[in-house]
C-alpha cells in the first residue's frame, strides 16, 4: 500500500491501522448498507447504530441519510 503522497510506502502498522479501519466502513446502495448494517446490529446485539456520513457537501449528505433512513424503513431525517 503506497502513501498518499510521492509514492512512499507506509509502515507496515500503519497499513495495519488503515486496514482495520476500512473493516468498519460500510460504503453501497441503500439495500447493500441495510444488509450490512442488520447484520452488524444482530452479530452486536445492537438495538440502535448511529451512523456519520463523511460528506462535505451538506445536500449530499442529507440525501445520504434520506436514503438509508428510506432503506431501514424510517421517515427521513429532518433538515439540518
Amino acid at each position: 500500500m503506497e502513501g498518499m503522497s510521492g509514492g512512499h510506502k507506509l509502515p507496515w502498522t500503519e497499513r495495519a491501522r488503515l486496514e482495520r479501519g476500512r473493516a468498519r466502513l460500510h460504503v453501497g446502495s441503500p439495500e447493500t448498507l441495510r444488509a450490512r448494517l442488520g447484520a452488524l446490529a444482530e452479530a452486536t446485539r445492537a438495538d440502535e447504530i448511529m451512523v456519520f456520513s463523511a460528506i462535505h457537501d451538506q445536500a449530499a449528505r442529507q440525501r445520504s441519510y434520506t436514503l438509508l433512513a428510506e432503506a431501514f424503513g424510517s421517515a427521513a431525517p429532518a433538515a439540518a
